[in-house]
């Protein structure tokens, strides 16, 4: 089991690694983060947040600066504008807990 402050440390560089990666207007070098942050984050056995997750391209590895959002179907249809890669995320209604 690995100790809960390389834990700690490994997230925080993963969320660093992704912020610097929406910054950077180069995206070879966005691509770059990208990949480190994944390559921590299966080193460590961290799962990385769903957030994040879906704010880039699984194929190339682009942030989603620049991208057309569709929804049909009860699914959210994502074109990524580097790739062309599609990306379908299923989404139900939140139900109201009262």
């Amino acid at each position: 089991m690995k100790d809960k402050a390389l834990i700690n440390i490994s997230r925080e560089r993963i969320r660093t690694l992704f912020s610097e990666a929406m910054k950077t207007d180069n995206i070879e070098l966005a691509k770059r983060y990208i990949s480190i942050m994944e390559k921590i984050g299966m080193r460590m056995n961290i799962i990385v947040d769903r957030g994040i997750k879906r704010m880039y391209c699984k194929k190339c590895k682009a942030p989603y600066k620049h991208i057309s959002v569709t929804v049909k179907n009860k699914t959210v249809i994502i074109h990524c504008s580097y790739c062309g890669n599609i990306r379908r995320i299923p989404f139900n209604k939140q139900k109201n807990k009262n």
